[in-house]
């Protein structure tokens, strides 16, 4: 899998302290992609490890998401990891158009440019309660819908800005990450799986319209994902509790490392990989409802 002499662009970028140690099911071992600052040990979220798998397979990475402190961590830890990766950021707020404008006009363009859209509520650009999205219809208040569908609206916002420059080159690779939320409907999960089914639409949609101008979309729906998103007791409980629908007693998590792992498949391959399913082992396997 090689990715030299490709610029990779990854919006969703972020960290969070460790507040719970889950293990793989398998192995035994944590299953959090650890980054360190220091004695400081961090989880890293998917578009983080996606950019260190990204590195190791030779593409320069361009880090982003609003936080300039925590993307100069990610950068270092890339950075001690991998010794000769080239590593860029910047800090933006991806729900404002004109910073976004800015972004993909400053963007060198001596490579090739690829992009992960990796937003959602764990990246840390999003926030909600107790970081539960998984709420009982009685209980969604208005700022998580708002939440939620803001990553649709950003994802179109920023894709429309990058679609002049994508049309200009031999070939273009996008993974969006939407979720396995998006094909398996849960209890207490309704705003969450209408929202990742609406990204998850709209990235087959796009494959299908842009494949004619050889721009490749991938769409990765990745399960539950050891990002820090579940350390709080109460999306552990509740999370307990949704498993118990699908017959299971408990929920074990995929690395984030797996998930960037299948992305630089996706970028590298000389098919078009269309969608990706991918769930932790040991977490409930369900492809729909």
């Amino acid at each position: 899998m090689n990715l030299q002499s490709k610029r990779i662009l990854i919006t969703g970028v972020g960290i969070k302290p460790v507040g719970h140690v889950f293990k793989d099911i398998t192995t035994g071992e944590s299953s959090h992609t650890p980054v360190f600052d220091g004695t400081t040990e961090y989880k890293a979220n998917i578009g983080a490890a996606t950019a260190l798998e990204c590195a190791k397979a030779g593409a320069v990475v361009h880090l982003v998401s609003r936080t300039a402190d925590k993307l100069q961590i990610v950068k270092n830890w890339i950075e001690k990891e991998i010794p000769e990766a080239r590593v860029e950021f910047s800090a933006v707020d991806l729900s404002d158009t004109k910073q976004l404008k800015k972004l993909a006009e400053d963007l060198p363009d001596d490579l090739p440019l690829y992009w992960v859209q990796s937003v959602g509520l764990g990246a840390g650009t999003v926030k909600v309660k107790d970081d539960n999205p998984y709420l009982l219809i009685d209980e969604i208040p208005h700022e998580l819908v708002e939440a939620e569908l803001s990553v649709l609206t950003n994802t179109i916002t920023f894709l429309q800005l990058l679609l002049p420059r994508f049309r200009k080159q031999k070939e273009s690779r996008v993974c969006i990450i939407s979720s396995m939320s998006a094909v398996r409907s849960f209890a207490s999960g309704s705003i969450h799986n209408a929202a990742k089914g609406a990204i998850s639409r709209f990235a087959n949609a796009a494959m299908i319209e842009l494949d004619r101008d050889k721009i490749f979309v991938s769409d990765v729906r990745p399960g539950g994902v050891d990002t820090g998103m579940y350390d709080s007791k109460v999306v552990q409980d509740t999370v307990r509790r949704i498993s118990q629908n699908f017959n299971y007693s408990d929920i074990h998590y995929a690395p984030p490392s797996a998930v960037g792992q299948a992305i630089v498949l996706a970028l590298s391959s000389d098919a078009h990989i269309t969608s990706v399913n991918m769930v932790g082992r040991g977490q409930w396997p369900h492809e729909g409802s």
